[in-house]
């Protein structure tokens, strides 16, 4: 890949400045944390260097020995953002059918998700990682809350994922799904798993803008005993992090939960004291109202993952009751985050639901870039003076005029990933429209046909 140096990691900076001149410049924010919303589109000229927008304005001179890029009026907007998916589940897609239907959410779960994430061994999920930040970065996402998971293969896990995330330049947030299915010994290595990453991102302090960061994770409360929930939240409180699980996915978690003489899923995590500022909680198609609320009142995060919730048959999520954090997120299907947009917007737009509307549909687009702001302490979403540079140019073709008033129309209409023509994080090009892969298919087949067999599905 021509980003690559040869060890496969991403040339680093020649130590010249760049400069992109007479773009037609999307952003949705101001630079500072604590600012408003206020998308805006002007032809501007933007500055760069040391990994951030240095310079902001119209005929900026070129710098000796600065890159000069000029756009001639081709769109800059800043890298999307993920707020929930699995890396791991890249040998999912064209995986051999199952030999006989799945009929139920439990069903998925026990007959495809569990099998698979079992049988993942230390190279399937540095491959997996690495084939699916390829996909994120030919989307332009250019930032991912991933959630992982390898039942095999659970010490220094997220070690291997931060390396392809690295390899492909990416940032992302990280964390192991904690879960008690595989058992108590099983479960302490995955608690250790997470405070082990964690310690290690404040052991090793970030220069500039940070690369990673991290959560403490956890799969659906029904996967997950009292004591568990209890050292979930020992962790959290240790490390000052929050926890990023899945909540109410369909009414699986609440039934399960009654069947062992539990309380309701948010109930339980209300009571190990893990519903608080900053949590990141996935999905909510069973949640009530009251729910709803709760979870706004306590300064969580909810995401929402519309396709991943049509495929797995699990309801409709009420999206026109989310809180006002709120997020969109794919669940691994892939990281078009467009393509989630457009299905959240139309979907919640149908009838029996809603209406989600245009003010919903930029509530949850811009809440990707308030969590990303909030995690990495960040103005991302912004392309002003002291913003990360993380960025996509898009090919030079415009059906109709992008301008502060049609920015969300393109986003729902216009925009696909076939217009991109670069990516950029922190400055540096990681991705140019016809750029290889960073690996030969024929080994990532090679792999993916080992897990399918081990999952019997040959």
């Amino acid at each position: 890949m021509s980003v690559h140096g040869s060890d496969g990691r991403p040339a680093e900076p020649d130590g010249r400045g760049l400069l992109l001149r007479h773009g037609t410049v999307l952003d949705y924010f101001p630079a500072a944390l604590d600012a408003d919303a206020a998308p805006r589109v002007e032809t501007v000229d933007v500055r760069i260097a040391d990994g951030r927008v240095v310079e902001r304005g119209t005929g900026l001179t070129p710098n000796q020995d600065e890159q000069v890029l000029d756009l001639d009026g081709v769109t800059v907007m800043p890298g999307n953002v993920n707020a929930h998916t699995h890396l791991y589940s890249a040998f999912a897609a064209g995986m051999p059918l199952p030999k006989r239907p799945m009929e139920t959410f439990t069903d998925t779960l026990t007959e495809f998700w569990w099998p698979y994430d079992r049988a993942l061994d230390s190279e399937a999920v540095y491959l997996c990682a690495l084939a699916g930040c390829w996909d994120a970065v030919r989307c332009g996402t250019t930032l991912l809350f991933d959630h992982h998971s390898s039942l095999s293969y659970v010490d220094e896990s997220l070690d291997r994922v931060e390396q392809a995330l690295t390899e492909i330049g990416l940032r992302a947030c990280l964390c192991y799904e904690v879960t008690d299915r595989g058992g108590k010994g099983l479960r302490d290595i995955m608690l250790q798993e997470n405070e082990r990453y964690l310690q290690k991102l404040r052991d090793n302090p970030q220069r500039g803008v940070a690369r990673f960061r991290g959560m403490v994770g956890a799969h659906a409360s029904f996967t997950l005993e009292e004591r568990t929930l209890e050292l979930i939240a020992g962790i959290c409180q240790r490390q000052a992090a929050p926890v990023h699980m899945h909540l109410a996915e369909g009414t699986t978690d609440r039934e399960v939960s009654q069947e062992h003489g539990w309380k309701d899923p948010l109930d339980r995590l209300v009571q190990f004291g893990l519903v608080r500022k900053g949590s990141l909680f996935v999905h909510g198609v069973d949640l009530s109202p009251l729910d709803m609320q709760t979870l706004g009142e306590r300064e969580a995060w909810l995401i929402h993952c519309g396709r991943s919730n049509m495929h797995s048959r699990v309801g409709r999520a009420p999206v026109d009751r989310f809180p006002a954090r709120c997020a969109l997120g794919t669940d691994g299907l892939d990281d078009n985050m467009w393509g989630e947009l457009r299905t959240t917007f139309f979907r919640g737009n149908e009838g029996g639901r809603g209406p989600l509307g245009y003010d919903g549909a930029i509530r949850f687009w811009l809440g990707n870039y308030r969590l990303a702001r909030e995690v990495f302490g960040e103005a991302f979403g912004s392309l002003d003076v002291g913003a990360p540079a993380d960025f996509i140019i898009l090919e030079n073709f415009q059906k109709t005029p992008l301008t502060t008033e049609t920015w969300l129309s393109h986003l729902l209409y216009d925009f696909h990933p076939w217009d991109i023509d670069a990516v950029y994080v922190g400055g540096r090009r990681v991705y140019k429209n016809g750029d290889s892969a960073p690996i030969e298919t024929s080994a990532l087949h090679e792999v993916a046909g080992r897990i399918w067999r081990a999952m019997g599905r040959e």
